[in-house]
């Protein structure tokens, strides 16, 4: 990986920018290092290209989608919400973010959100209606055979069915309407593919070029599909299924997107991801991140100043007759959230950086501002940014000190001893 990359200082905070803080400009840094220098112009677009959506703009789709969905409801009918992603991953999300919309906690007793329509129990007098959910439509494969294969015997239950979604492509929302009447997404939210002859992203003339560099990489980086006659295609290159999205969320990257976005790599190719798809992932990225942090508290418990050690190193052992100070998962967090700040991330991706909830941010938040590093707002105060200034400094000069030391302690020295006295005589 190549950090030398072609960008200025102001073209890396408008794609920081545009990406929403989601990724920090290191981490763009990493990723625009993938490519070749010839590369870096093209690597560029694709980035100014990516639509992300923050936790906040996820529920404010889903809050506007069922919103729209509810005008043509009768009063008292029943809402069955049922994501058809699989628990753990998308469908698990999803359903975290329905519960956080207004709709949801102003319309509880109306709705019924189940992980499989096996669970409903219908009550003699009451009409419902579905409502499928997931959080994108790529081809429109999964919901149209999940609605007319899997589900298919349950749909005469209701008396409406609908689908509804963050965002999609058109090709895969039209699919979907084939088996599904009803679908609700906003127009501004469903997408054409990126290399789409009827508009792509990169213009009509230059298309082609970003496209044959996307499939160069993303073929490297995905399996190929055997066919019939013995051949393998990479029909995954551009996305599952020649997708062809540049869509992401706050909580990962859909398969259906340029894989060159999210790929964490494989033995034809190391590569490192902009924002990963699979959990596992993303739990590497925070169990390395994790480390790098012990290592620097390591150094500042043993030569920080005491103002660092007041604030980094609270909890209090006592062993015999001595008292040690150490740190403890809230000085922890705290000096790992101000660092994540200063290199550009927001809330979201600080919390999947550390692998904690929203609630727990929350929490390490409020205990800073007792601590006078953060104001109201979490942002760092004066005496927050001059504390982790004093941090980085102290870092900084060890690591030098370190990196000195093993170039010299072991290294063979010529030495010419000349005596100064031989035979009694100076």
């Amino acid at each position: 990986m190549n950090l030398e990359t072609d960008i200025d200082n102001l073209t890396l905070d408008v794609l920081s920018t545009r990406l929403k803080h989601l990724v920090s400009p290191l981490d763009i840094l990493r990723w625009l290092g993938n490519f070749k220098a010839g590369e870096m112009k093209m690597a560029k677009d694709f980035l100014a290209n990516l639509t992300v959506y923050t936790t906040f703009e996820i529920e404010e789709a889903l809050n506007e989608n069922f919103q729209k969905i509810k005008q043509g409801l009768e009063k008292e009918e029943i809402i069955v919400v049922h994501p058809i992603g699989k628990f753990g991953k998308s469908g698990s999300m999803i359903s975290y973010f329905f519960q956080k919309t207004t709709f949801f906690r102003d319309n509880k007793k109306h709705i019924l959100l189940l992980s499989s329509l096996d669970e409903l129990s219908l009550q003699q007098g009451k009409t419902y209606v579905l409502v499928l959910v997931d959080d994108f439509v790529g081809t429109g494969g999964t919901v149209e055979k999940y609605a007319s294969q899997i589900i298919a015997d349950k749909i005469s239950t209701f008396r409406k069915v609908f689908f509804t979604g963050v965002a999609g492509l058109t090709v895969g929302v039209n699919r979907v309407l084939k088996s599904i009447p009803n679908v609700v997404i906003s127009k501004s939210n469903i997408f054409l593919k990126a290399f789409s002859p009827d508009g792509s992203y990169f213009g009509y003339r230059s298309y082609f070029e970003h496209r044959n560099l996307a499939y160069k990489y993303g073929r490297l980086l995905t399996a190929p599909r055997r066919l019939k006659n013995g051949n393998n295609k990479h029909i995954h290159a551009l996305g599952h299924e020649n997708s062809q999205a540049l869509v992401s969320f706050a909580y990962g990257t859909l398969n259906n997107t340029l894989p060159i976005i999210y790929s964490t790599g494989n033995d034809s190719l190391k590569w490192t991801p902009l924002i990963p798809r699979f959990s596992q992932d993303k739990i590497s990225v925070a169990r390395d991140f994790r480390k790098s942090i012990s290592h620097e508290l390591s150094i500042l418990r043993e030569f920080g100043s005491d103002n660092i050690l007041d604030n980094f190193f609270s909890l209090k052992v006592k062993k015999a007759n001595k008292t040690f100070t150490t740190v403890n998962h809230i000085d922890f967090s705290i000096y790992a959230i101000i660092k994540l700040k200063r290199n550009g991330l927001g809330e979201a991706n600080i919390c999947h950086r550390l692998g904690i909830t929203y609630s727990d941010y929350e929490g390490y938040i409020k205990q800073g501002v007792q601590r006078g590093i953060f104001d109201q707002d979490a942002e760092l105060t004066i005496f927050g940014l001059e504390l982790f200034g004093e941090a980085r400094k102290c870092i900084s000069l060890r690591k030098k000190s370190i990196s000195y030391e093993a170039r010299n302690t072991f290294k063979v020295r010529n030495v010419n001893y000349i005596p100064k006295i031989f035979n009694g005589r100076s």
